[in-house]
């Protein structure tokens, strides 16, 4: 039988077309089926349905209420899949397109502690709207922000209006930012928010390695280095079904289910957008993905089924 998972997806119109950086373009997007936007938190993020292509993530900028606008910033990759190319190449002011409701697993932690925000590129796209809320709440921030150069760095100009002592920029080629020297310098309340390319997460990772996971904040675009091993052959049942299927060490979960039948929504497909997050009935996940917590991780109740594995020979799934 063939079992599906579909995506609520809604549609929205596209109002303004912006180009605020070097090959980044905003669309502001507008209700077009007569049901208003859902407000949103700092660092949610949307799917969008590509036109003609793949489903992609967009982090949500601005200010994180409902003002009847969504904005999406895109930087068009040179060696995209179809996301990025597709977006920059085929949409306009006009185009409908079908998003997903907002999402978050970016959030900003609650408490009056300093904020470090350390952003790359376009990785700044989820940290507008989180320095927005914090200047409007007058709480403590600070951002750092690389970019290739000032033409490469969208928002720039905008995020160090709201306070130009807060914003410290970082324009080369090449990495010039001294994380450890920026991270050791914290006081040890600071909570820290990283954003961007993987070697600029990655230094931040190292350079937070020891201190509290709950302090530390990652948006991952791609997917960290995992040292996982060997895969090993195992189990899923379907709780719903009752079938059980086997997974070989050179197929993911998600593709073993493609290949009998079972259509389950993905995105990403490397464990970092959390669109195939799957709810574990029993049995131990090997997670692979940069997503959940320790604390997630531990209480083994979800997997992402697109990278995640098992330590246990069964795993069984509720689909």
């Amino acid at each position: 039988m063939m079992m599906s998972r579909l995506l609520d997806l809604r549609r929205v119109r596209v109002a303004v077309v912006g180009h605020p950086a070097t090959n980044v373009m905003t669309f502001d997007l507008e209700e077009a089926d007569g049901r208003a936007l859902a407000p949103f938190s700092p660092g949610a993020h949307i799917d969008v349905q590509v036109p003609g292509g793949p489903v992609r993530q967009y982090s949500l900028c601005g200010k994180a209420v409902a003002l009847g606008t969504y904005t999406i910033a895109v930087k068009k990759e040179p060696q995209s899949r179809g996301g990025s190319s597709g977006i920059h190449e085929r949409i306009g002011v006009g185009t409908l397109l079908s998003i997903g409701s907002p999402r978050n697993h970016f959030p900003l932690a609650p408490g009056d502690h300093p904020t470090l925000f350390i952003a790359g590129g376009i990785g700044i796209t989820p940290i507008t709207a989180m320095v927005t809320a914090l200047a409007e709440e007058k709480r403590a921030w600070a951002l750092h922000y690389c970019a290739r150069s000032e033409h490469h760095a969208a928002f720039y100009h905008e995020l160090a209006k709201l306070a130009p002592e807060r914003v410290h920029a970082y324009f080369s080629d090449t990495p010039i930012l001294d994380v450890d020297a920026l991270v050791s310098r914290q006081s040890l309340d600071t909570h820290i928010y990283s954003c961007g390319p993987k070697p600029l997460m990655e230094a931040v990772a190292r350079a937070t390695s020891s201190w509290p996971p709950e302090q530390v904040h990652f948006e991952w675009f791609s997917a960290a280095q995992h040292d996982a091993g060997q895969n090993t052959t195992f189990e899923i049942e379907l709780a719903r079904s009752g079938v059980v299927l086997t997974v070989p060490p050179d197929r993911t979960i998600l593709e073993v289910l493609r290949d009998n039948g079972h259509h389950i929504n993905s995105a990403c497909e490397q464990g970092v957008c959390g669109t195939c997050e799957t709810v574990v009935i029993s049995g131990e996940p090997e997670h692979r993905d940069t997503l959940l917590s320790a604390e997630e991780r531990a209480a083994n109740k979800t997997m992402m089924i697109c990278v995640s594995r098992a330590r246990t020979p069964r795993l069984r799934l509720q689909l």
